[in-house]
């Protein structure tokens, strides 16, 4: 049986859980599916790698209370409609 190919709304709603490894393994192929085809969204979703790793790496040790609310403004920026 096929898999329903996810919209662009859909991965930017769950990338950040997605890149985070928070889904289950069904969503986690969806996502990965979608970022295989999509280069927009391939593209925010490594720009948001990239940002990950170099807050790691300048980072002494993460606030999970910042962390969660970077992760919400993500989340919420994401549902903007930019036509």
């Amino acid at each position: 049986m096929a898999t329903k190919m996810m919209s662009c709304r859909e991965v930017g709603l769950r990338l950040q859980s997605y890149l985070d490894g928070e889904l289950d393994e069904r969503r986690m192929e969806q996502i990965r599916a979608h970022l295989d085809v999509c280069t927009d969204c391939g593209i925010e979703a490594s720009v948001f790698e990239q940002v990950k790793a170099d807050l790691a790496a300048h980072a002494p040790k993460s606030d999970p209370a910042a962390l969660d609310r970077l992760r919400k403004f993500s989340e919420e920026i994401s549902t903007y409609n930019v036509d």
